[in-house]
């Protein structure tokens, strides 16, 4: 029986592959040819009957390496074909198509898109997404029927892709703040220099820490250089003094709750009332939306 490939050599990033499902000149004259077992020939052909380009045979075990190439704008898709259950040099009785995507994938990701597509199987393995789908042959199936399961891997792998496309397309809507354009403050927190930025701007989970709270503007050194160094997210951006109602000792930003908020309904104030709100925030009064 063959040894199975090691798929890490099969690797591409994520962000850098696409597919359009569109055939070109696709061979359907063996689509009813039925088949119990699968040779190298017959998984070469049916790439090759999809119009995908075979790159070369699998070094120890029947199968392929392909890809498909969008020539409109030359995004492709490279994965893999290989025989399962092979009885001998030559033949096998299964057939797995995978595709594998390179990134910091969990195993979170890969269960809620094991609950939307029951037709493949996705596995996170150290960062990398696996996505699979194993036909058994030894009952028959015909050559159409693998290729339209071929084409159904693919179509989710797009699919996926695009969904990390979409994500990462998103989080460059927003990027990371200029170091120039925060004001860190100064140095006069309890754990100031310790190492740890305690300042509750760059973290989730602010709200819940009152000595967080009380670090705003106070830790300068360690936030900054854990910020230049890529370590933190800016969440909470109070923003400046700029309003018509600032310094007037009540927090006239709504996109905070609490009682240390003032009536004005209006997005007026939204990061003009820093001063106000950043009094109000230390004093536990408001909370982030």
């Amino acid at each position: 029986m063959k040894m199975g490939i090691d798929m890490k050599h099969l690797t591409l990033g994520a962000l850098a592959i696409g597919l359009t499902m569109t055939a070109h000149a696709e061979d359907t004259s063996r689509d009813d040819h039925l088949i119990t077992s699968v040779t190298q020939s017959d998984i070469r052909f049916i790439s090759e009957s999809l119009d995908h380009t075979v790159r070369r045979d699998l070094d120890d075990s029947i199968g392929v390496l392909a890809h498909y190439q969008d020539e409109s704008d030359a995004s492709e898709l490279i994965y893999a074909m290989q025989g399962k259950a092979c009885q001998d040099d030559s033949s096998c009785l299964g057939l797995e198509v995978f595709v594998i995507f390179e990134g910091d994938f969990t195993a979170d990701q890969a269960n809620d898109i094991n609950e939307r597509w029951s037709a493949i199987k996705a596995t996170a393995t150290d960062g990398s997404l696996y996505l699979t789908r194993y036909m058994i042959l030894d009952d028959g199936q015909t050559v159409g029927n693998i290729r339209t399961n071929v084409l159904t891997t693919l179509a989710i792998a797009e699919q996926v892709q695009a969904e990390q496309t979409d994500a990462s397309d998103a989080a460059s809507d927003s990027p990371q703040m200029q170091v120039a354009d925060i004001d860190f403050g100064e140095d006069a927190g309890n754990y100031a220099n310790d190492g740890a930025c305690d300042d509750a701007r760059f973290e989730a989970d602010g709200d819940d820490w009152t000595y967080q709270r009380n670090h705003v503007l106070r830790d300068a050194t360690d936030c900054r250089t854990l910020y230049e160094a890529g370590e933190l997210t800016l969440y909470l951006d109070f923003g400046d003094n700029s309003g018509e109602y600032a310094n007037d000792d009540t927090c006239d930003d709504n996109r905070f709750t609490g009682e240390g908020r003032s009536i004005l309904q209006t997005d007026s104030h939204v990061k003009r009332d820093a001063v106000d709100c950043i009094v109000a925030y230390r004093a536990g009064t408001i909370n982030r939306p």
